[in-house]
């Protein structure tokens, strides 16, 4: 669920964004910029005019690493480069991560890691090229890794949370890192921030199975706000980027979308696993024509964040398209659309076991048999790298910022959350102006609760008292109004579920009949991919309700949903299910994880008739992809351990149709 700050009786306006007049066309650029950041440096505005005008002049070619990790190198120096190495020429654009802590990934003590850090990134920037930081963050609840995805993280590290404070100083190290890269002039260096990539998977403890929309985006908003307004960290732009794909159609990748007010760089990250098919690559340039749409519209920029082959490039002998670079390429040049998207970038050689860019021949290592293509890809005029920048046009261009227009966001209860005690705080925070006066009211009661500024965190705040009766599973809405001056009202309404849900039995995953309606059932799951899921009450396996799931295989060759999963599964022997098919033959994807690995079973989808399906857990096995634990089997152990339930439908060579529904019910364990 995507929330709506409106701004009532009486408009704010600004200066119009490009306003889109046809498939790739467009009205010439605005003089301003509209940033995330009203008070961004001079040379951070400039960069997003020039990136946001490049339009048909070409795709800046980005590498992440570059001069921190190699093949043809053992120790960084800001000068060593594969990419220099290669072809020649750095790339347009620099990757960097922050890391686990806050300090980078190179080697040492964090003093160490901090300083090499800066001065990779001050080396680039004096190269002409454009610096960019992800942040592969440690969980803050378990101290576990990006990739642990226990602890119901992202909730408690938002404002109220009991690891907020943990999180803010993490931020706390990205705003020292911000405020030491300065140039030779001491003029703050310009970065594009992208925090929580790839949120529409579940690798990462922000993702979608751990994270419902509302809670991601005030996650980001907290990010930016806390960065931006308490840290005074004013060269960043900010990039969004969830993982693809999305078909060509805009509503889940926006559904986590945080807002023009935060976001300055519409991203996507797609790796290619089907070994160059022309559907990945129809796949991904209607998805870059979807965000230069959505970019123009907002006066933003789109980008292709991170791009590649899935796991990277293979050893000589073993590529099946040695024309890759050359063909994505071509295909993105060739749609008016896709052609707009500002930089793409490939990510991390980090040795010869994995590596997403081509090395030519270095000691005993021969040239890897991609590098031809890439020196095309390099020497084709409308990749772009980082000799082909002029400096004085990416950083030196005179352009303002438009200033914000009031708004307010709710920070808790999140919207389509859950409140299961009799008291809860409300907290709002208003932006570009003073309120007369902030308070909420609850339903069709039209009882005003007053919200006051609590100086400290910026947010305004007020307890809201629920009562022990009213925690009986039923909905109402959070309506929070700014009164402004002027007698303008900002508005607010979230949402929110009051009281805990009927607990299931132990073993069950759903039965379907505890949800309240449609969207209930959404706040539940998470997408990935395009597909759309609703309560059926006909047909239904038992009870009175089931899920139905419906799927499109036009842009994408998978798509499903998920859930987190906790439990002790250590007694059951098999998973039941209930399951109506399409009788489209295509591979329905059942997908435990526990103990940290995904087993899989594949139901099948021949027929059309429902019934039971029991499978053995002796059955499953790990996913495919998940070569490292190809040989394992599930142990009463891992079923103890339980952390993700996931349901995918993959299209399959056999399949019948490219679009269908099947149904699901009472999932448990027996």
């Amino acid at each position: 669920m995507t929330t709506v700050c409106t701004l009532i009786l009486g408009l704010f306006t600004t200066a119009a964004a490009a306003a889109v007049t046809g498939s790739g066309t467009h009205r010439p650029s605005p003089p301003t910029v509209r940033l995330a950041d009203a008070q961004a440096t001079a040379q951070t505005r400039s960069l997003f005019s020039y990136l946001r005008d490049r339009h048909k002049e070409g795709i800046l070619f980005g590498h992440q690493q570059t001069t921190e990790f190699g093949v043809t190198f053992d120790k960084a120096d800001g000068v060593k480069s594969d990419v220099l190495a290669g072809v020649g020429d750095y790339p347009a654009v620099f990757g960097w991560d922050m890391s686990d802590q806050g300090f980078g990934s190179s080697p040492g003590t964090p003093d160490d890691k901090f300083a090499t850090f800066v001065k990779l990134v001050k080396d680039a920037h004096r190269a002409g090229a454009v610096n960019t930081i992800s942040a592969h963050m440690n969980n803050f609840v378990t101290g576990g890794n990006y990739g642990d995805t226990n602890g119901d993280v992202v909730q408690r590290i938002l404002p109220g949370g009991d690891h907020n404070a943990d999180f803010t100083a993490y931020l706390d190290r990205v705003a020292r890192l911000a405020h030491a890269l300065t140039d030779d002039n001491g003029h703050p260096i310009p970065v594009i921030f992208r925090p929580f990539h790839e949120n529409s998977g579940s690798w990462f403890w922000w993702g979608a199975a751990h994270a419902s929309p509302s809670q991601y985006i005030e996650l980001w908003r907290y990010t930016v706000e806390y960065l931006r307004d308490t840290r005074h960290v004013h060269n960043f732009l900010y990039a969004y980027s969830p993982g693809g794909g999305y078909g060509g159609t805009d509503d889940v990748y926006m559904r986590t979308y945080p807002g023009d007010n935060f976001v300055d760089i519409l991203g996507y990250d797609n790796y290619d696993g089907t070994d160059g098919s022309l559907q990945w690559r129809n796949a991904v340039v209607s998805d870059l024509g979807m965000l230069a749409r959505i970019a123009e519209e907002r006066g933003k920029v789109s980008a292709f964040t991170e791009f590649g082959e899935s796991g990277g490039l293979k050893p000589n002998g073993h590529n099946s398209d040695l024309k890759w670079y050359t063909q994505v390429l071509d295909s993105i040049l060739a749609d008016p659309d896709a052609s707009r998207t500002s930089y793409m970038m490939t990510w991390t050689n980090y040795s010869t076991d994995q590596f997403f860019v081509p090395y030519p021949a270095h000691g005993a290592l021969p040239e890897h048999e991609l590098l031809p293509d890439f020196r095309a890809f390099e020497a084709d005029p409308h990749s772009v790298f980082s000799s082909d920048l002029n400096p004085r046009d990416v950083f030196g261009r005179p352009v303002p910022a438009e200033r914000h227009a009031p708004f307010m966001h709710v920070v808790s209860p999140t919207d389509g959350g859950r409140i299961t005690t009799a008291t809860t705080t409300v907290r709002a925070r208003v932006s570009d102006v003073r309120p007369h006066r902030v308070y909420f009211t609850v339903g069709d009661d039209a009882t005003q609760h007053p919200l006051r500024l609590d100086r400290a965190s910026g947010y305004y705040t007020g307890t809201w008292n629920i009562g022990q009766a009213n925690l009986d599973n039923t909905v109402t809405t959070l309506k929070v109004r700014a009164v402004l001056p002027g007698h303008r009202i900002l508005t607010v309404d979230h949402r929110v579920a009051l009281g805990e849900k009927p607990p299931l039995p132990p073993g069950v995953v759903d039965d379907f009949d505890g949800y309240i309606d449609d969207a209930d059932l959404r706040s539940a799951y998470s997408p990935y991919g395009t597909n759309s899921i609703s309560l059926s009450h006909d047909p239904v396996g038992t009870g009175t309700s089931a899920l139905r799931f419906d799927y499109d295989f036009g842009f994408q060759n998978y798509t499903g949903i998920g859930r987190r999963l906790q439990g002790d599964w250590s007694a059951f022997h098999s998973l039941s299910l209930w399951v109506k098919p399409d009788g489209s033959h295509h591979k329905l994807v059942i997908q435990l994880v526990a103990n940290g690995v995904a087993y899989e079973a594949y139901p099948s989808m021949a027929g059309t008739e429902g019934g039971t399906v029991r499978i053995p857990f002796a059955d499953f096995r790990p996913a495919p992809w998940d070569t490292a634990h190809a040989d394992r089997r599930i142990t009463p152990e891992d079923l103890a351990s339980l952390s993700q339930f996931n349901i995918f439908i993959n299209q399959a060579d056999t399949g019948t149709t490219t679009r269908g529904t099947f149904y699901l019910d009472d999932l448990r364990a027996v």
